[in-house]
Protein backbone atom coordinates (compact mmCIF):
# COMPACT_ATOMS: atom_id res chain seq x y z
CA UNK A 1 0.00 0.00 0.00
CA UNK A 2 2.35 2.45 0.70
CA UNK A 3 4.42 1.39 -2.26
CA UNK A 4 1.26 2.14 -4.16
CA UNK A 5 1.01 5.65 -2.33
CA UNK A 6 4.34 6.57 -3.41
CA UNK A 7 4.34 5.27 -6.99
CA UNK A 8 0.75 8.00 -6.89
CA UNK A 9 2.84 10.37 -5.43
CA UNK A 10 5.48 10.24 -8.31
CA UNK A 11 3.13 10.03 -11.07
CA UNK A 12 1.47 12.78 -9.63
CA UNK A 13 4.31 15.14 -9.64
CA UNK A 14 5.60 14.22 -12.89
CA UNK A 15 2.24 15.14 -14.26
CA UNK A 16 1.89 18.31 -12.96
CA UNK A 17 6.05 19.28 -13.60
CA UNK A 18 4.52 18.65 -17.59
CA UNK A 19 1.60 20.84 -17.31
CA UNK A 20 4.13 23.73 -16.16
CA UNK A 21 6.53 22.80 -18.87
CA UNK A 22 6.54 25.88 -20.70
CA UNK A 23 6.23 25.13 -24.52
CA UNK A 24 9.25 27.86 -26.79
CA UNK A 25 7.59 27.44 -30.36
CA UNK A 26 11.21 27.98 -32.59
CA UNK A 27 11.24 27.74 -36.83
CA UNK A 28 15.33 26.83 -37.01
CA UNK A 29 16.96 22.96 -36.80
CA UNK A 30 19.88 22.25 -34.51
CA UNK A 31 21.87 21.12 -37.30
CA UNK A 32 25.49 22.94 -37.64
CA UNK A 33 23.14 25.13 -35.22
CA UNK A 34 24.95 26.49 -32.20
CA UNK A 35 22.46 29.27 -31.58
CA UNK A 36 19.87 26.36 -31.31
CA UNK A 37 22.16 24.30 -28.95
CA UNK A 38 23.24 27.52 -27.03
CA UNK A 39 19.36 28.15 -26.63
CA UNK A 40 18.81 24.61 -25.69
CA UNK A 41 21.75 24.87 -22.76
CA UNK A 42 20.62 28.13 -21.61
CA UNK A 43 17.17 26.66 -20.77
CA UNK A 44 18.47 23.91 -19.21
CA UNK A 45 20.92 25.69 -17.14
CA UNK A 46 18.08 27.93 -15.88
CA UNK A 47 16.45 25.11 -14.65
CA UNK A 48 12.86 25.50 -15.71
CA UNK A 49 10.70 22.94 -17.39
CA UNK A 50 10.67 23.74 -21.41
CA UNK A 51 9.84 21.99 -24.27
CA UNK A 52 11.16 23.24 -27.92
CA UNK A 53 8.28 22.74 -30.21
CA UNK A 54 9.57 23.29 -34.07
CA UNK A 55 7.19 24.44 -36.06
CA UNK A 56 5.87 24.25 -39.49
CA UNK A 57 6.41 27.96 -40.39
CA UNK A 58 8.32 28.85 -44.12
CA UNK A 59 10.16 31.70 -42.67
CA UNK A 60 12.04 33.14 -45.59
CA UNK A 61 13.43 36.50 -44.54
CA UNK A 62 14.23 37.90 -40.83
CA UNK A 63 11.53 40.46 -41.37
CA UNK A 64 9.17 37.86 -41.54
CA UNK A 65 10.26 36.01 -38.58
CA UNK A 66 9.48 39.04 -36.91
CA UNK A 67 6.44 39.59 -37.61
CA UNK A 68 5.79 35.89 -36.73
CA UNK A 69 7.47 36.45 -32.61
CA UNK A 70 5.24 39.93 -32.45
CA UNK A 71 2.13 37.90 -33.83
CA UNK A 72 3.13 35.11 -30.67
CA UNK A 73 3.47 32.45 -33.26
CA UNK A 74 6.95 31.79 -32.72
CA UNK A 75 8.53 32.61 -29.41
CA UNK A 76 12.31 33.80 -29.96
CA UNK A 77 14.64 34.29 -33.39
CA UNK A 78 18.48 35.37 -32.59
CA UNK A 79 19.92 37.96 -34.94
CA UNK A 80 22.56 40.39 -35.60
CA UNK A 81 21.33 43.66 -33.15
CA UNK A 82 20.49 46.64 -34.61
CA UNK A 83 18.70 49.95 -33.22
CA UNK A 84 15.16 48.82 -35.94
CA UNK A 85 14.96 45.21 -34.36
CA UNK A 86 15.99 46.12 -30.16
CA UNK A 87 13.29 48.87 -30.82
CA UNK A 88 10.78 45.95 -32.10
CA UNK A 89 11.57 42.92 -30.06
CA UNK A 90 13.30 42.52 -26.63
CA UNK A 91 17.19 41.49 -26.29
CA UNK A 92 18.50 39.66 -24.27
CA UNK A 93 21.18 41.13 -23.93
CA UNK A 94 24.22 38.71 -23.95
CA UNK A 95 26.36 38.11 -26.56
CA UNK A 96 25.23 34.32 -27.85
CA UNK A 97 28.79 34.04 -29.56
CA UNK A 98 30.89 36.59 -27.78
CA UNK A 99 30.99 38.86 -30.19
CA UNK A 100 32.83 36.57 -32.59
CA UNK A 101 29.84 37.32 -35.75
CA UNK A 102 31.64 40.74 -35.40
CA UNK A 103 34.81 38.74 -36.95
CA UNK A 104 33.41 38.44 -40.46
CA UNK A 105 35.69 35.39 -43.25
CA UNK A 106 33.96 35.66 -46.69
CA UNK A 107 31.61 32.80 -48.50
CA UNK A 108 32.96 33.15 -52.43
CA UNK A 109 32.94 31.70 -55.94
CA UNK A 110 36.05 29.49 -56.11
CA UNK A 111 37.13 30.77 -59.06
CA UNK A 112 37.23 34.26 -57.80
CA UNK A 113 40.56 34.16 -54.88
CA UNK A 114 42.71 35.30 -57.08
CA UNK A 115 40.98 38.57 -57.69
CA UNK A 116 40.67 39.06 -53.22
CA UNK A 117 44.41 38.09 -53.26
CA UNK A 118 44.73 41.51 -54.32
CA UNK A 119 42.76 43.44 -51.32
CA UNK A 120 45.02 44.91 -48.92
CA UNK A 121 42.94 47.12 -47.27
CA UNK A 122 39.26 48.80 -46.83
CA UNK A 123 39.40 50.91 -50.01
CA UNK A 124 40.51 47.43 -52.32
CA UNK A 125 37.73 46.27 -51.07
CA UNK A 126 35.22 48.91 -51.73
CA UNK A 127 35.51 48.07 -55.37
CA UNK A 128 33.84 44.73 -54.42
CA UNK A 129 30.17 44.14 -54.24
CA UNK A 130 28.63 42.05 -50.84
CA UNK A 131 25.28 40.13 -50.14
CA UNK A 132 23.52 39.92 -46.90
CA UNK A 133 19.75 38.62 -45.88
CA UNK A 134 16.82 40.41 -46.61
CA UNK A 135 16.07 42.64 -43.51
CA UNK A 136 19.77 42.27 -41.98
CA UNK A 137 21.22 44.95 -39.83
CA UNK A 138 24.53 44.11 -41.06
CA UNK A 139 23.88 45.36 -44.52
CA UNK A 140 24.07 49.27 -43.18
CA UNK A 141 27.55 48.71 -41.16
CA UNK A 142 29.08 47.64 -44.11
CA UNK A 143 27.11 50.29 -46.19
CA UNK A 144 28.28 52.91 -43.75
CA UNK A 145 32.34 52.18 -44.25
CA UNK A 146 31.28 52.64 -48.16
CA UNK A 147 31.29 48.73 -48.68
CA UNK A 148 28.17 48.35 -51.25
CA UNK A 149 26.08 44.94 -50.33
CA UNK A 150 22.59 44.25 -51.95
CA UNK A 151 20.01 41.76 -50.06
CA UNK A 152 19.11 38.47 -50.98
CA UNK A 153 17.26 35.52 -49.80
CA UNK A 154 19.49 33.46 -47.43
CA UNK A 155 19.04 30.06 -49.14
CA UNK A 156 19.29 32.11 -52.79
CA UNK A 157 22.35 34.14 -51.71
CA UNK A 158 24.79 30.28 -51.62
CA UNK A 159 23.08 29.37 -55.12
CA UNK A 160 23.63 32.62 -56.46
CA UNK A 161 27.52 32.16 -55.39
CA UNK A 162 27.70 28.67 -56.94
CA UNK A 163 26.01 29.72 -59.97
CA UNK A 164 29.11 32.19 -60.50
CA UNK A 165 27.74 35.70 -58.90
CA UNK A 166 31.06 37.31 -58.28
CA UNK A 167 29.40 38.85 -53.90
CA UNK A 168 31.28 38.23 -51.42
CA UNK A 169 29.37 37.09 -48.11
CA UNK A 170 30.76 38.45 -45.15
CA UNK A 171 29.91 35.35 -42.06
CA UNK A 172 30.75 35.47 -38.96
CA UNK A 173 33.82 33.07 -38.15
CA UNK A 174 31.71 31.21 -35.76
CA UNK A 175 29.01 30.10 -39.15
CA UNK A 176 31.26 29.69 -42.37
CA UNK A 177 32.89 26.86 -41.84
CA UNK A 178 29.54 24.54 -41.16
CA UNK A 179 27.79 27.02 -43.88
CA UNK A 180 30.08 25.60 -46.73
CA UNK A 181 30.66 22.29 -45.28
CA UNK A 182 26.76 21.61 -45.52
CA UNK A 183 26.53 23.08 -48.93
CA UNK A 184 29.53 21.08 -50.25
CA UNK A 185 28.18 18.05 -52.32
CA UNK A 186 25.26 20.42 -54.03
CA UNK A 187 27.10 23.41 -54.05
CA UNK A 188 31.19 22.40 -55.25
CA UNK A 189 31.46 26.18 -56.58
CA UNK A 190 31.43 27.92 -52.52
CA UNK A 191 34.70 28.36 -51.17
CA UNK A 192 36.22 30.38 -48.18
CA UNK A 193 38.49 32.87 -48.68
CA UNK A 194 41.54 32.44 -47.55
CA UNK A 195 43.51 35.82 -46.72
CA UNK A 196 40.77 38.62 -45.16
CA UNK A 197 38.86 39.05 -42.29
CA UNK A 198 36.61 42.05 -41.94
CA UNK A 199 35.94 43.26 -38.13
CA UNK A 200 33.41 44.96 -36.08
CA UNK A 201 31.89 45.49 -33.51
CA UNK A 202 27.92 43.62 -33.09
CA UNK A 203 26.21 41.18 -31.12
CA UNK A 204 23.89 38.18 -31.90
CA UNK A 205 20.76 38.25 -29.04
CA UNK A 206 17.79 36.08 -28.59
CA UNK A 207 14.62 38.69 -29.39
CA UNK A 208 11.25 37.79 -27.83
CA UNK A 209 8.02 39.27 -28.17
CA UNK A 210 8.26 41.76 -24.61
CA UNK A 211 5.58 40.42 -22.98
CA UNK A 212 6.84 37.05 -22.87
CA UNK A 213 8.00 37.50 -19.14
CA UNK A 214 8.72 34.02 -18.18
CA UNK A 215 10.92 33.14 -21.60
CA UNK A 216 13.05 36.52 -20.52
CA UNK A 217 13.18 35.07 -17.09
CA UNK A 218 14.38 31.91 -18.61
CA UNK A 219 17.07 32.51 -20.93
CA UNK A 220 18.56 35.43 -18.48
CA UNK A 221 18.71 33.75 -15.23
CA UNK A 222 21.00 30.85 -17.77
CA UNK A 223 23.12 33.10 -18.85
CA UNK A 224 23.96 34.59 -15.44
CA UNK A 225 24.32 31.26 -13.87
CA UNK A 226 26.67 30.22 -16.84
CA UNK A 227 28.62 33.01 -16.21
CA UNK A 228 28.80 33.00 -12.80
CA UNK A 229 30.08 29.68 -12.57
CA UNK A 230 32.16 29.60 -15.63
CA UNK A 231 30.02 26.88 -17.82
CA UNK A 232 29.04 28.97 -20.28
CA UNK A 233 32.48 29.83 -21.63
CA UNK A 234 33.62 26.27 -21.35
CA UNK A 235 30.53 25.13 -23.10
CA UNK A 236 31.21 27.49 -26.06
CA UNK A 237 35.04 27.22 -26.37
CA UNK A 238 34.49 23.23 -26.30
CA UNK A 239 31.83 23.49 -28.61
CA UNK A 240 32.70 21.53 -32.10
CA UNK A 241 31.43 24.25 -33.65
CA UNK A 242 33.40 27.12 -32.00
CA UNK A 243 36.28 25.29 -31.40
CA UNK A 244 37.07 23.89 -34.84
CA UNK A 245 35.76 27.22 -36.62
CA UNK A 246 38.60 29.61 -33.91
CA UNK A 247 41.06 26.50 -35.40
CA UNK A 248 40.27 26.91 -38.97
CA UNK A 249 39.79 30.94 -39.16
CA UNK A 250 43.48 31.64 -38.72
CA UNK A 251 42.39 34.72 -37.81
CA UNK A 252 46.01 35.86 -36.79
CA UNK A 253 47.59 35.19 -39.74
CA UNK A 254 44.67 37.23 -41.72
CA UNK A 255 44.85 41.00 -43.31
CA UNK A 256 42.46 42.33 -40.93
CA UNK A 257 40.07 45.26 -42.20
CA UNK A 258 38.19 47.34 -39.30
CA UNK A 259 35.15 49.34 -39.78
CA UNK A 260 32.99 50.85 -36.99
CA UNK A 261 29.73 49.96 -36.28
CA UNK A 262 27.59 53.24 -36.08
CA UNK A 263 24.77 51.24 -35.57
CA UNK A 264 24.69 49.65 -31.62
CA UNK A 265 22.68 51.24 -29.15
CA UNK A 266 24.14 52.75 -25.78
CA UNK A 267 22.85 49.81 -23.91
CA UNK A 268 24.67 46.86 -26.48
CA UNK A 269 27.73 49.09 -26.55
CA UNK A 270 28.04 49.18 -23.04
CA UNK A 271 28.02 45.50 -21.96
CA UNK A 272 30.53 44.53 -20.21
CA UNK A 273 33.93 42.81 -21.15
CA UNK A 274 33.34 39.58 -19.84
CA UNK A 275 30.81 38.80 -22.15
CA UNK A 276 33.20 39.36 -25.60
CA UNK A 277 35.04 36.91 -26.62
CA UNK A 278 38.74 38.81 -26.39
CA UNK A 279 41.55 38.07 -28.97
Amino acid sequence: MKSLLISLCLLFSLSISSVWAIDIRISDTRKSNFYMDALAWLLEKSGEEYKLVQTKHSVTSQGRKVLLVKQGELDLLYAGTSIELESELLPIRFPIVRGLIGQRIFIIHRNYQSSYDQVKNLNNLRAFLGVQGVGWGDKQVLEASGLNQVERLYDDIFENINSGSRYYFPRGVTEVFAEVRDREERLPNLAIEKNLLLTYKTAVFFFINPSNQALEAMLTQGFIKGYEDGSYEAFFYQHPLIKNALEQGNLSSRIKIDIPNPYLTPETQVIDDRYWHQN
